[in-house]
C-alpha cells in the first residue's frame, strides 16, 4: 500500500454539500486527520472539540484501546477540519456524537455505529477507478495510511507514534511493515 492522500483526495471530491456528503466528509478528514480507531471516530462528541495549547483547533480522545482509564489527550485538527465540524454542527443542530447514521430518507441518526464506517468507505470508493494493486480504503486504512503518509514527508517515527498511540516503537514499526509493499 501506497500512500493514502491521493485515494482520500478523490474521495473527499465525490462528497457533496448533502447532509450524506458533508458527514462523509467529516468522517474522511477526521480518520485521517486524527488516525483513530473505528470505535474512537464514532466516540468523539461536538463537545470534544476543542482548542490545543497552541491556539489552534483540536479535539479531546477521552478514551481508546492504548488508555484504558480515560486520561485522554489533545489531538490537533486542521483548520479545514474545524470549519467542517462547525458547519456539520449547524445541520445535525445539537450536541453528542459528531458521526452519525443517516437513513435512506434522509433522517439523521444519534450516533454510528464503527462497523458502518466500513460499509460508508466501500459505497464511496465504488465508483473510484483504483488499480488493482492498489488497496482499498477501509476503517483501519486511517491509521495506517496517514501513518505512512507521515513517514513519507519525513516525519519522526516519534511523532508518528505519538499522533497515532501507538505505544513502544516495535509496535509502529511491526505494524508500518506489514503495510509497506
Amino acid at each position: 500500500m501506497h500512500s493514502s492522500r491521493p485515494l482520500l483526495n478523490q474521495l473527499l471530491s465525490n462528497c457533496d454539500n448533502s447532509a450524506r456528503g458533508l458527514r462523509n466528509e467529516a468522517l474522511l478528514r477526521l480518520g485521517y486527520e486524527t488516525m483513530r480507531r473505528r470505535s474512537e471516530l464514532c466516540a468523539f462528541k461536538f463537545e470534544d472539540i476543542c482548542q490545543a495549547p497552541s491556539g489552534k483547533p483540536a479535539i479531546r480522545l477521552n478514551f481508546s484501546k492504548t488508555d484504558q482509564f480515560g486520561a485522554g489527550k489533545v489531538l490537533p485538527i486542521s483548520q479545514e477540519l474545524f470549519g467542517l465540524l462547525e458547519k456539520w454542527k449547524r445541520i445535525v443542530s445539537d450536541e453528542g456524537y459528531i458521526l452519525r447514521s443517516i437513513s435512506r430518507h434522509g433522517y439523521i441518526g444519534k450516533n454510528l455505529n464503527p462497523a458502518s464506517i466500513s460499509t460508508i468507505l466501500k459505497a464511496l470508493q465504488k465508483d473510484l477507478k483504483i488499480d488493482s494493486d492498489e488497496q482499498p480504503l477501509s476503517g483501519h486504512s486511517f491509521r495506517v495510511g496517514a501513518a505512512l503518509d507521515l513517514l513519507e514527508d519525513g516525519e519522526p517515527l516519534e511523532r508518528i507514534m505519538l499522533k497515532g498511540g501507538w505505544q513502544t516503537d516495535s509496535t509502529a514499526m511491526s505494524y508500518l511493515r506489514n503495510w509497506i509493499v
